[in-house]
């Protein structure tokens, strides 16, 4: 539930109210989890079910004559752990383990009125959007985020620093939206600077169109990414991401269409995966499926994906939850957790919780 807190600002004095707000808003999401890395199995108390667990803050100020400017800072963090919202815990070699940090989700400012809107920061992208609107699991448990449905071409991102991104206006339910972040590859270290240029960071361009109306909600997205720093990491090659989500509301019932194609300039990357999703609601419980494949076209083989999953809402913020997803990776496609995959090729993830909305 968001809360609002009316901005007097300096006009106070004057006795009139600034037409400005501050809001409030987030998530937490805690329970029971069981993975099975490729043969590597682990249970315990974890986050993130289904939802990302996170505090927000948001400002809208109306300017008048249909003129807005707004913010948003996003913070995500751990609900189950205190090291990994400080840091405190030392990694082996003495050096400070990564904790969460404030503003480490999306951060933007925009302008928004009749031209559509502008805005800049560090800013979600429409693939993002795109694989939300073509399955019901988000990007938590029994959506294979990261793994086989990806935002940016190696999974690891949904968002590029130093962002701008232009939103057209609704005509007739469709709309268009174009980003851009450039490349920086001046420096010769791959090492963070708050200096625009001292640092590498790989570039993307990504037009996106979308339609909603008529129990119809569309959006395709087509992601260039530019991997000329030098220092960016293993893979090089410029990469382009095609993703299309759609769902269809009929009734109590929702279905779910995912498609996507992921493929580098030098073919050394190309992957195809289409998936279809259902939800339906009796009263207070959702019930949640999803089915399909990613094929490796490298290798001609594919990574099947099912889930599972189903919410009883105790209020309209408040619900219990259980999610399943299972990869059966004989594409090779999933990149994450390379680290703590065993020698199998199935993994499987079990989440039961509880979510808090505010």
């Amino acid at each position: 539930m968001k809360k609002s807190l009316i901005a007097l600002a300096a006009l106070a004095a004057t006795g009139a109210f600034a037409q400005s707000s501050v809001t409030l808003y987030g998530a937490m999401d805690a329970g029971y989890q069981a993975i099975d890395y490729k043969g590597n199995k682990v249970n315990g108390i974890n986050g993130n079910g289904s939802t990302t667990s996170s505090f927000n803050v948001a400002g809208l100020y109306d300017l008048g004559g249909g003129l807005k400017a707004d913010f948003r800072v996003e913070n995500d963090w751990n609900t189950v752990g205190n090291n990994a919202n400080t840091g405190a815990k030392k990694a082996s070699d003495g050096t400070l383990a990564n904790g969460a940090s404030w503003g480490n989700g999306e951060i933007r400012t925009g302008l928004a009125g009749g031209f559509g809107k502008v805005q800049f920061g560090a800013i979600n992208n429409n693939s993002l959007i795109a694989n939300l609107t073509g399955q019901p699991f988000g990007t938590a448990v029994g959506s294979a985020h990261g793994s086989v449905v990806r935002s940016n071409s190696a999974g690891n991102a949904v968002r590029n620093d130093n962002s701008f991104q232009y939103n057209s206006p609704v005509f007739n339910g469709f709309s268009a939206s174009y980003l851009q972040s450039n490349a920086q590859n001046k420096a010769n270290s791959a090492n963070f600077s708050s200096s625009l240029g001292a640092y590498l960071q790989n570039g993307a361009k990504e037009f996106s169109v979308a339609y909603n109306g008529n129990g119809l909600d569309a959006r395709f997205t087509n992601l260039k990414e530019d991997k000329s720093p030098s220092n960016a990491g293993a893979s090089t090659k410029n990469s382009t991401l095609n993703t299309l989500g759609a769902n269809y509301a009929f009734g109590d019932a929702k279905v779910f269409l995912w498609n996507q194609t992921n493929k580098s300039e030098d073919g050394t990357l190309n992957t195809s995966g289409t998936t279809v999703s259902a939800t339906y609601t009796m009263g207070a419980t959702v019930l949640m499926a999803q089915a399909g494949s990613v094929k490796n076209n490298v290798t001609n083989m594919s990574s099947k994906l099912t889930s599972l999953g189903a919410d009883y809402n105790l209020s309209k913020t408040v619900a219990l939850y259980g999610r399943y997803e299972s990869i059966k990776d004989e594409g090779g496609v999933i990149a994450a957790a390379a680290t703590i995959d065993g020698t199998g090729t199935t993994r499987s993830r079990t989440a039961l919780g509880l979510r808090v909305m505010y």
